[in-house]
Parts: C-alpha cells; structure tokens; sequence
C-alpha cells in the first residue's frame, strides 16, 4: 500500500474491529515509509502491531 488517505484508515480500523469481534488478531507487515508516516501520524502504530515483513508478522 504506497498511499492511504482517509477511507483507506477507514477501512483498516473496520478490519481491526472485526478481527476483535471475531477474537482474531491483525497486524501490518511492510508498512511503506509514506504510509507508516501517516499511520504514526494519526497513532494507528499504537493500534496495530508493526512488522518489517509477513515472514516476522507470522511467526508464532
């Protein structure tokens, strides 16, 4: 995800919500520089957990 306006946090806070509902986790992996910027901005990177990659995010 090179770009995330405001319908794009949207719909990433209505993941999260239901990932909750379904007692289910979710988490960010990859996270581009410009997108992690808005994310830290907006502090989204204390709601979801952040990974460098997949590999990392998946590890138990």
């Amino acid at each position: 995800m090179e770009f995330c306006d405001s319908s794009g946090l949207t719909a990433l806070i209505a993941a999260r919500n239901h990932a909750h509902a379904a007692q289910a986790d979710i988490a960010l992996a990859a996270v581009p520089p410009r997108t992690l910027r808005v994310l830290r901005v907006v502090g989204l990177d204390q709601i979801f957990p952040l990974h460098p990659d997949s590999h990392s995010a998946t590890r138990s």
